[in-house]
């Protein structure tokens, strides 16, 4: 009962930090202006249509999109820890993101819109993340053990080859606006949200992030092993295999959106970990709203850093990042299994 309290009280801060930095950027709206502007969209009762534009057509869509994409990365990052039985897993580091971002980018180069009624950068984003997992898995077979060391370097020679090839691509077809293109998947940008892409994203995120919670009890089990599971009448590899499935598909929405975002999914689970265990039944809750909060405050802070541009949002999220999971790794801090 307690833990419902807090996560309820976290739930309802996080809500009220999240509505002010809605109103923050360039143009800054208090909170009681955002609140009315919100009100008046909901109720139909519009006063201040230049704020509520703004608000509308330019923030709300980038703001959900930050959300989603930031619960979405910091779930999955759970998720990965878990099947992996590994504290380093996580879509970036593991190569997925850049093999989602390498199929996105062979998509644009290639001049592709749609296949078969679907979109072919999202098709071909899930693809590349698909591929760069069950090799993952495949490698981390064939050695056996799955160790710390295996899956990072299995990862980094992943995502040292999807690399490689996005390179290749640009070099060899790449004209000035597949350029461009291309250097949105590369460095992460929330800036072309729009409500139909929003719409698709929260509707894949929020079943994911259900599907998981409601099998905590599982993840729970395969921090203990396949061979505790086993005693206890668990088989866990029917479903390490589905939720390998779903991540990938996860990862590639998400990278077809907003391009690869490190470090969310790595860092955001160990610093929720050192406040509440390692218990996945609150653990994916609590990560998915502190994944959000950090996503939006990143997108902030690349919009208002430098006036009159934009830092694309995965260098914020890196430069930041990468400096605290360090610090975690050199006390000892992240949390795993604990």
């Amino acid at each position: 009962m307690k833990k419902i309290m807090r996560f309820l009280i976290f739930f309802i801060l996080v809500a009220f930090l999240l509505f002010f930095l809605l109103g923050k950027g360039i143009i800054d709206i208090s909170f009681v202006e955002t609140w009315k502007i919100i009100k008046g969209i909901i109720t139909n009762d519009v006063e201040n249509y230049i704020l509520t534009d703004v608000i509308y057509y330019l923030r709300l869509p980038r703001f959900f999109l930050s959300v989603m994409v930031g619960c979405g990365l910091a779930v999955i990052g759970c998720v990965m820890q878990a099947v992996m039985r590994n504290p380093l897993a996580d879509p970036y580091l593991l190569g997925i993101s850049s093999g989602a971002g390498l199929g996105a980018i062979i998509a644009i180069i290639c001049g592709f819109s749609n296949i078969f009624g679907f979109d072919a950068v999202g098709l071909f984003a899930f693809l590349g993340a698909m591929v760069i997992t069950l090799f993952i898995v495949a490698i981390s077979s064939f050695v056996g053990k799955v160790s710390i060391s295996t899956l990072l370097l299995a990862g980094l020679a992943l995502n040292s080859v999807c690399a490689a090839l996005i390179s290749l691509l640009i070099s060899m077809f790449a004209d000035v606006e597949h350029i461009q293109s291309v250097t949105y998947w590369l460095m992460g940008s929330l800036q072309n949200a729009t409500w139909n892409n929003v719409f698709l994203l929260t509707i894949i995120v929020i079943i994911s992030t259900l599907f998981f919670m409601f099998n905590s009890r599982i993840l729970n089990l395969m921090l203990l092993g396949d061979e505790i599971s086993v005693t206890l009448g668990y088989k866990l590899s029917r479903a390490r295999n589905i939720y390998i499935l779903i991540c990938a598909l996860v990862i590639g929405i998400i990278v077809y959106n907003s391009g690869i975002i490190g470090f969310v999914g790595l860092v955001i689970p160990h610093i929720v970990r050192l406040f509440i265990g390692s218990n996945y039944k609150i653990l994916l809750p609590m990560s998915a709203l502190t994944g959000a909060i950090c996503v939006v405050a990143a997108d902030l802070f690349s919009r208002i850093a430098i006036i009159g541009s934009e830092i694309p949002i995965g260098i914020v999220v890196a430069v930041i990042g990468a400096p605290v999971f360090v610090c975690l790794l050199i006390n000892k801090n992240y949390g795993y299994m604990k």
